[in-house]
């Protein structure tokens, strides 16, 4: 029995001692991203864009509904018994040529619609993209000079929902702090300051 617990404990000891030299810090990358300086220029030029693209969509629709307004009162004379059916005849041409004016007015609304959605969605995965690329180069770039093997997110959940860092003792050293203030370094000046991680 002696002999099998030594042979395990040969067998184990390698492994236990590589981990033992693991250096391992931790991050909170949602902290650094909406801490960037980047992140929130991004954020603040896609807000600007999406209110101009709802302005722009306010004003179709304004116009849709002036001209649905426009057809409700041809269709009603096309039926008024006190014009001539001269008259009606004439307002009932008008009646079709308005449906079909509206038709295409609503197609383009639509049609708008759903461009400027897409184009707002695939600008906004760009940017975060680069972004996440910007602060990945950082984390690297840092990470080796300090000598870590591994760095953690400790932000990051599972696709159900549930952390993937359920726990980190409070020896493991976080760099969220120093990444941001790396991140923000090329800040231009006069630009609002932004928070930090905390360092541990």
């Amino acid at each position: 029995m002696n002999k099998i617990l030594l042979l395990c404990f040969l067998i184990l000891a390698p492994i236990s001692l590589a981990s033992a030299d693991l250096k391992i810090a931790v991050i909170d990358l949602n902290k650094a991203f909406e801490s960037y300086y980047k992140t929130q220029d991004a954020q603040a030029h896609l807000k600007e864009k999406q209110d101009g693209y709802i302005k722009d969509l306010q004003d179709l629709k304004a116009s849709y509904d002036r001209m649905g307004e426009e057809a409700q009162k041809l269709h009603d004379q096309s039926i008024d018994a006190t014009l001539s059916p001269e008259a009606r005849a004439d307002k009932e041409k008008a009646l079709k040529v308005k449906m079909q004016e509206l038709q295409t007015m609503g197609a383009k609304l639509q049609e708008t619609k759903t461009e400027r959605s897409n184009e707002l969605q695939d600008e906004f995965m760009r940017r975060r993209k680069e972004i996440v690329d910007e602060i990945t180069k950082i984390i690297t770039d840092y990470s080796g000079p300090q000598g870590f093997d591994m760095v953690i997110d400790k932000s990051a959940t599972s696709p159900s929902g549930v952390p993937s860092l359920l726990y980190n003792s409070s020896k493991l050293t976080d760099i969220t702090a120093d990444i941001v203030k790396q991140l923000n370094a090329s800040r231009p000046a006069g630009g609002a300051p932004a928070s930090s991680g905390t360092a541990k």
